[in-house]
C-alpha cells in the first residue's frame, strides 16, 4: 500500500483516525529513541573504560620512560666524573711520556758529543 492512499484512506475516517495514527507514530518514535539511548549509553561505558585501560597503559609506559631516563641520567653524570678523571690521568700519562722521552733523547745526545 503506498503512502499516498494511506493517507487518504486515514482522511475519510477523520480527525480521531488521524489522531491515533499520529500517537501510534509518536510511541513507536520513543520507544525507538529509548533504545537507540541505551545503546549509545553502553558505548558511551565501552568507551569510557576503553580510554581509561589505554590512560592507564600510557601511564605505565611513561613512568617506565622516566625510570629509564633517571638511570640513564644517573649512570651518566657518575660515568661524566669518571670519564673527566680517566682523561686527566690521560693528560698526565702523555706529559710523563713526553718528558721521559725528551730526557732519553737528552740523554742520547750528550753521548754523541761527548
Amino acid at each position: 500500500m503506498e503512502w499516498a492512499a494511506f493517507f487518504k484512506l486515514i482522511q475519510s475516517w477523520g480527525p480521531s483516525a488521524i489522531s491515533s495514527a499520529l500517537v501510534f507514530v509518536v510511541v513507536y518514535l520513543i520507544k525507538k529513541i529509548d533504545a537507540d539511548s541505551k545503546k549509545d549509553e553502553t558505548r558511551a561505558a565501552e568507551l569510557r573504560e576503553y580510554i581509561n585501560k589505554a590512560l592507564n597503559n600510557f601511564g605505565e609506559r611513561l613512568s617506565a620512560v622516566e625510570k629509564e631516563y633517571v638511570k640513564n641520567d644517573f649512570f651518566f653524570r657518575e660515568l661524566s666524573g669518571w670519564k673527566s678523571e680517566i682523561n686527566r690521568l690521560s693528560d698526565q700519562i702523555t706529559n710523563l711520556f713526553m718528558a721521559f722521552t725528551q730526557n732519553i733523547l737528552q740523554f742520547f745526545n750528550r753521548g754523541k758529543n761527548e
